[in-house]
């Protein structure tokens, strides 16, 4: 990533996380994870996961273009 500003990347970051998310709301999507017990269904933890990242890197993003506010 020569050349790419710090901006440049969270905003790349952010496209990919919502990106990500978008699939992971589809109707049809599931996340199973593997436990001693059986599957365990962890759609919603996911999604959470995701849009908090993606209002994270929105943070980053607008202090890196205003540091002031």
């Amino acid at each position: 990533m020569p050349g790419m500003d710090l901006v440049e990347y969270f905003e790349r970051q952010k496209q990919r996380c919502e990106r990500e998310l978008g699939y992971a709301e589809a109707a049809d999507f599931r996340l199973f994870e593997k436990t001693a017990h059986g599957a365990k269904d962890i759609t919603d933890e996911h999604v959470k996961q995701l849009r908090d990242a993606c209002e994270d890197y929105q943070r980053i993003i607008d202090h890196l273009k205003n540091p002031a506010e």
